[in-house]
């Protein structure tokens, strides 16, 4: 067979053999090591110990805390970014490519400077306590560092872009049409909101849902800056079995653990997306 041919019939293929790579050696291969390590030791040869270690309170209260912060922040960037992205899509006209810029600008700034920006924010003396001092709305300058309330700020802003991205392209692809022919038909904004718009942008949504609750769970800066290490999540504890305690075989375990509810709750996630979709036809 031709080369050419071959190329031009197998494209599809050849483009994803990179991405594929890439998971297999960065992803697949560490994760495999890491399993490895949290069932087998030299000294015992293969146990379960490690995970029996892990079935504490404690470590339980970690991963809800690190599951609920996750879920409220995918929740609350999907409820800031869907308007966002059907007004750019839809409303902004000659503005829309300004705004588009503006929606990529994120991603163009290194995540440590995002987070480090927040410090001259939420400071003692940062900027909204000298905003709310200034309009004598507080007497004393309020503790916003090193509280959940600075974490959970700060995480919904740096991770707003990754559901805002997805859920714009999706509605650049959108039909109008269909809204047009719904209003002709009689539907209320309400139902054609409900059984058409929402129904069709649905994927964009759930790409921008899972890739900002996958990130949340495992965040380790964020808490760890912004905490000032008060507050243990997934990825602080994880930190500190590798890096403080030196304890890998923990480590991997937690980290396995982590993985599989992480999955599960995904999984969930998923059927409650499949409801909506069922009950929107």
């Amino acid at each position: 067979m031709d080369i050419k041919a071959l190329i031009r019939n197998r494209m599809s293929y050849f483009i994803s053999v990179p991405a594929f790579l890439w998971y297999i050696i960065f992803l697949g291969v560490p994760f495999l090591i890491v399993t490895i390590a949290s069932i087998y030791s030299r000294s015992i040869g293969f146990t379960s110990q490690f995970y029996v270690q892990l079935f504490t309170s404690a470590h339980f209260r970690i991963i809800l805390r690190s599951l609920a912060l996750a879920f409220f922040n995918a929740v609350f960037c999907f409820i800031v970014a869907y308007p966002i992205a059907y007004f750019v899509s839809f409303r902004a006209r000659r503005w829309k490519n300004l705004l588009v810029f503006l929606l990529t600008l994120p991603f163009w700034v290194n995540f440590l400077v995002h987070v480090y920006s927040w410090f001259f924010i939420l400071e003692h003396n940062g900027l909204v306590n000298k905003i709310l001092l200034s309009l004598h709305i507080i007497k004393e300058p309020l503790h916003l560092m090193n509280s959940v309330f600075a974490i959970a700020l700060v995480m919904f802003y740096v991770y707003l872009p990754f559901m805002l991205l997805p859920i714009y392209v999706i509605f650049e692809k959108f039909d109008w049409r269909l809204i047009e022919a719904s209003k002709d038909l009689g539907a209320s904004k309400h139902q054609t909101f409900w059984r058409i718009t929402f129904p069709l942008t649905l994927s964009g949504t759930k790409i921008g849902f899972f890739s900002v609750l996958g990130m949340s769970f495992g965040e380790y800066i964020v808490p760890q800056l912004l905490g000032g290490g008060k507050f243990y999540f997934v990825g602080t504890l994880i930190s500190e079995y590798f890096i403080v305690s030196r304890d890998f075989a923990v480590g991997s375990a937690f980290t396995c653990l982590n993985a599989v509810v992480i999955v599960l709750f995904m999984f969930l996630c998923f059927l409650v997306f499949r409801l909506i979709k069922r009950r929107a036809k």
